[in-house]
């Protein structure tokens, strides 16, 4: 059990009290602006608004990043976890709410291959889904379909749905029970 620092740890003292640094910061611009105010009027005053740029502009700067960080993560929370990107080619994903399985859409796989997919050949594998914003197949049908056809887009397109739709939602065990040959203490196997 790692012993406990009794000194003095200064980075994380000041992780909780980094108001004090402002605090002393707006103090002493405080009183060089009321000191130059009193000494040359107008004039003193554009001095102290450089003093209190320079003084607060690496904390201005953090904020900036801090807010942003904020903001990207609220804008892009919406659709965490659910974009996907083959070659540019935007390709919707939806979760299976009781089964690790994925669907994807239709349309958008037919775009990026950049030909027809079949539906009915797809339906009589396996029904597809249909959702008000199109017709979306189980990602392992589409998958044995692309790996049926024999042009190299499809082989990437393939090796793409397995590897960031498959994959992910199945997980480790379910990749080691489909392999022929995996060693006999594998996971998938229990």
């Amino acid at each position: 059990m790692p012993r406990e620092s009794l000194g003095f740890d200064a980075t994380s003292h000041e992780k909780h009290h980094w108001w004090r640094s402002l605090l002393f910061k707006a103090v002493v611009c405080g009183a060089a602006t009321a000191l130059l105010w009193w000494a040359s009027g107008w004039a003193g005053l554009l001095v102290a608004l450089m003093l209190w740029g320079r003084a607060f502009a690496s904390d201005l700067v953090a904020l900036g990043e801090t807010a942003g960080r904020g903001l990207k993560s609220l804008a892009f929370r919406p659709v965490q976890g659910r974009f996907y990107a083959f070659k540019g080619h935007r390709i919707r994903v939806l979760e299976d709410e009781l089964l690790p399985q994925r669907w994807i859409a239709l349309k958008d796989l037919a775009t990026a291959l950049e030909a027809p997919m079949p539906a009915a050949v797809l339906r009589r594998r396996r029904p597809l889904r249909e959702e008000r914003d199109g017709v979306y197949v189980l990602d392992e049908v589409a998958l044995g379909w692309l790996r049926e056809q024999r042009n190299d887009r499809a082989g990437r397109l393939a090796h793409w749905v397995e590897r960031e739709v498959w994959y992910p939602a199945r997980g480790r065990k379910a990749s080691y029970a489909q392999k022929k040959g995996a060693p006999a203490d594998s996971p998938g196997e229990e």
